[in-house]
This record gives structure tokens, C-alpha cells and sequence, in this order.
């Protein structure tokens, strides 16, 4: 009455279950003609005795579809493994972690060699609950691995995997797992590419200088000097060291660069909307004349100036958006904004923010320069 089921059902459930091994029902009289209590029986016992013939005349046969737990491997194999697998994890198995043992002998067709694997695998992993252990069997099987040696080779080489991803991971700046995608990009970098950790690694300082590091990114570094590596004869992890010399020509090269692609753009402003042109060359004015107040201390000069430079400035800013112009669409577009493409801290010195980046791309672009002959 409390489950809410007719008696009917529960009758059902009951040689459900009997069908099962779980549970035995005792007839009062022993014949099966009257009422019965239920027995709950030792799953162990039930799975992995030999012999079942002292309860013959006692016991209500099975049904022709009763599904028989018997291993592939015999009973006492099954056995030795429970008490292994027990004796790992140190502590009884459940009724229901028995029958998935049950179903990777029988179903998923494993070897007790790599059913103990799966079991000390996931036990250092942190991880011995029985579904983590289903799926570490099932791809182990799904991979042909049947022996001892065949998993911990199997292990050592994912081992192997996962420290060259997560290194590439940490120095691009990156505290997740690489994704599936990830993987395999880093693994054609190794094996179809032929890169060795240390020239990976050099790729990856290239990434310094943009502001979302990436996998993408070292790849298209990596897939650029292997091109060059293949033109020009050489070993792609032969290395062209870059004297500061060839590295300030770099930082010349790409300064120029930014800055004769801004001009080209102001050229089209000017072209399309005049009257930027007209507020460059007044704002201009008015700097020149600032200074001077500035000089003579000219304070009520300087303020008036101030606020008319401004208003240029304000005018100018809408002008360029309403004609769908990005407010810096003029200025130089400089890889580091801390040293604008020169190498030079604003204190002195060497730039820390991108002076290994520039390094990494100036091999690259050393050696299109001799390849150009220029």
C-alpha cells in the first residue's frame, strides 16, 4: 500500500529480481503451492559458486529467460578478481559494482590484466568510482589493449601527450586542458611536422606581442618556418640566431611598416572627408601657438587654446564615426603599445613586454630577407 503498486506488480518484481540471483523465494510448504517469504541472497555466492545442486529441491528452477552471470574466463577467475579489485580500493564491492564487473568480462569482452590497470589507474587518478572505470576499460578495450604491457605503454605514451600539452598550454599563458582540437594541432607539431619541444617553445614567444594567445596562432608560425625550413634545405629545428644588431633592424622594419600604413590611411580620410583634413591642420595651429603661451606663461592664452583644441578634438571624433571611420583609424597600429615597435622601455632600456616575441618573428623574417637575397 505505501509503494502504491498492486499486488499483482509486486509479485512481478519479486521473481524479477529472483530471475536475477538477488533475492529466493521460500515457499511454506516447499512446493511452490502457498504463500512464500523472500530471502535475500550473498550476490557473491550466488555469482561464483561451483555448484548450486544442495538447493535444487528447495529452489524454484529459472525461467527459460533467466540471464546466467557465468564469465567467460570461470568462476574462480571472476572470484580472484573481485578479491583483487577489494583489496585495491580496500573495501567491499556493492551488489551493483559486482555486475558491471560481471559485464566487462562478459559484454565489453576485458581481461582481468586490464580490468586491474583501469582499477589502479583510476585509483591515482583521484578517481575510483566504477563509471570513471567503465570508461577507461571500454577505451582501453576499444584500442585492441588486452595485457599488463600493452596498457602501461598504452599510459606512459599519453603520459608522454599530456606533459607536451599542458607545457604548451602554460607558456602561452593558459591554465585549462587543450581541447580535443588543441590536441590534435599540437600532436601534427611532434609527429608530422618533426618540431622538438625547444623550437614549439620559441614558437610560442611569438605570441607575446598579440593580445589573445592561442593554439592557431603558434601554428601558423610553426607551418611558416617550416615552409622556409623546406626551401632553403635545412633541419626545421636548426635555429638562425638573431644578433641585436639584425633585431634592431627587425623593430626598424616593423615601425616603419605601421607607420607608412597609417599615412596610407590618413590619405583616405583626407580624400573622403575634407573637412579632416581642414581640423588636422588648425589643431596643429593651435599646438604650435599653445606652446608658445605655454613658454611666455600665458595662462589665459594657454586655457582659451586648451578649450578650443578641445572642441577640434570633439568635432573631429564625430565626424570620423559618423562616416563609419574608427577614431584611431589614422594612427599607427604598432604591435607593443609599451614601446611602439622600437625595443625601447619609455625608461630606458630594453623592452620586457615584446623583446622575445620580436626575436622569435625576426628569425622568420631573417631568413624570407636572405632567401630574397635582399
Amino acid at each position: 500500500i505505501q509503494l502504491g503498486i498492486t499486488e499483482d506488480r509486486l509479485l512481478e518484481a519479486w521473481s524479477y529480481w529472483e530471475g536475477l540471483d538477488v533475492v529466493r523465494k521460500r515457499y511454506i510448504d516447499g512446493e511452490g503451492r502457498f504463500d512464500f517469504i523472500i530471502e535475500f541472497l550473498d550476490l557473491k555466492e550466488e555469482l561464483f559458486s561451483a555448484s548450486k545442486e544442495e538447493d535444487a529441491a528447495s529452489v524454484k528452477k529459472p525461467s527459460a529467460s533467466k540471464v546466467e552471470a557465468k564469465p567467460t574466463f570461470g568462476n574462480e577467475g571472476v572470484k580472484r578478481l573481485v578479491s583483487q579489485i577489494e583489496s585495491t580500493l580496500g573495501r567491499t564491492l556493492s551488489v551493483g559494482e559486482l555486475q558491471t564487473i560481471i559485464r566487462w568480462v562478459d559484454e565489453v569482452k576485458a581481461t582481468p590484466e586490464v580490468i586491474l590497470e583501469a582499477v589502479n589507474y583510476g585509483l591515482g587518478k583521484g578517481a575510483s568510482g566504477f563509471r570513471y572505470i567503465d570508461t577507461v576499460i571500454r577505451g582501453w578495450v576499444d584500442q585492441g589493449l588486452n595485457t599488463q604491457e600493452e596498457v602501461q605503454n598504452h599510459i606512459d605514451l599519453y603520459d608522454q601527450r599530456f606533459r607536451k600539452y599542458k607545457r604548451v598550454m602554460q607558456a602561452l599563458g593558459l591554465s585549462r586542458n587543450p581541447t580535443e582540437e588543441e590536441k590534435r594541432i599540437m600532436e601534427t607539431w611532434f609527429q608530422d611536422m618533426g618540431y622538438n619541444m625547444e623550437s614549439v617553445l620559441d614558437a610560442c614567444k611569438a605570441t607575446a606581442g598579440i593580445s589573445n594567445p592561442n593554439i592557431k596562432y603558434v601554428n601558423a608560425v610553426l607551418e611558416s618556418r617550416l615552409k622556409d625550413s623546406k626551401q632553403q634545405g635545412i633541419d626545421v629545428n636548426q635555429k638562425i640566431k638573431v644578433s641585436n644588431s639584425e633585431l634592431k633592424d627587425y623593430y626598424d622594419y616593423l615601425k616603419e611598416k605601421a607607420d607608412r600604413e597609417a599615412e596610407e590611411r590618413k590619405h583616405r580620410v583626407y580624400k573622403e572627408l575634407p573637412q579632416i583634413r581642414e581640423m588636422d591642420e588648425r589643431m596643429r595651429e593651435i599646438g604650435i601657438r599653445l606652446a608658445k603661451a605655454m613658454v611666455s606663461r600665458d595662462d589665459a592664452s594657454a586655457k582659451e587654446l586648451n578649450a578650443e583644441l578641445e572642441r577640434l578634438n570633439e568635432d573631429r571624433a564625430i565626424c570620423l564615426v559618423d562616416n563609419n571611420f574608427d577614431i584611431n583609424y589614422m594612427d599607427p597600429r604598432y604591435l607593443c603599445t609599451h614601446c611602439n615597435d622600437t625595443g625601447i622601455a619609455e625608461m630606458g632600456g630594453y623592452c620586457q613586454y615584446c623583446r622575445d616575441a620580436r626575436r622569435a618573428e625576426a628569425e622568420i623574417w631573417l631568413k624570407e630577407r636572405n632567401r630574397e637575397g635582399k
